[in-house]
């Protein structure tokens, strides 16, 4: 990791994540009942918990408006924020966060994998698109993952966090 992104994740107290495409692969399991359901990393689950315990929020901001997205922020004990159809309604609340937990933008993180994510990634000090992302959120983003969304990219990104804080993967 190259010293300035360094700098820059050693001051991250605010994770905020895209829910589909970041913590999933993107992809969504109908039944004949039309019930969702969608596959998460155990792996992101754990990195979430080790940045929790290490004093880094974390919070997930979706377009959908889904129960199996509040269900898995539910587990992980994450608040979450769904309906947000565009990246300005993103950035928008990324704004109201950061002055509600009187955090400046130099403490803000946001990971994300589409389109409606770029502007976000672009207003926050660090921001991260995971490998399998749009162009043009790459292009936007200060670090690219090594692992795609849903396969481990969260736990990826927690581990760098931690590392650059000087804080060992601890439970």
């Amino acid at each position: 990791m190259d010293s300035r992104l360094k700098n820059k994740l050693s001051r991250v107290k605010l994770l905020v994540s895209d829910f589909d495409g970041v913590m999933t692969d993107g992809y969504v399991y109908m039944d004949k009942s039309g019930r969702e359901s969608v596959r998460c990393s155990r792996k992101d689950g754990l990195g979430v918990e080790l940045l929790k315990n290490s004093g880094v929020e974390v919070i997930v901001l979706s377009k959908e408006n889904n129960p199996v997205v509040r269900a898995r922020c539910r587990k992980l004990k994450i608040e979450c924020r769904q309906g947000i159809a565009s990246g300005a309604g993103k950035v928008s609340i990324l704004k109201e966060i950061l002055k509600a937990k009187n955090l400046d933008r130099s403490a803000s993180c946001y990971i994300g994998d589409d389109i409606n994510d770029a502007a976000a990634i672009k207003y926050v000090a660090v921001g991260v698109a995971v490998a399998d992302s749009h162009l043009l959120v790459k292009k936007a983003a200060d670090y690219i993952t090594k692992a795609p969304g849903g396969r481990h990219a969260v736990r990826e990104l927690a581990e760098l966090i931690l590392e650059s804080q000087g804080v060992g993967l601890k439970i």
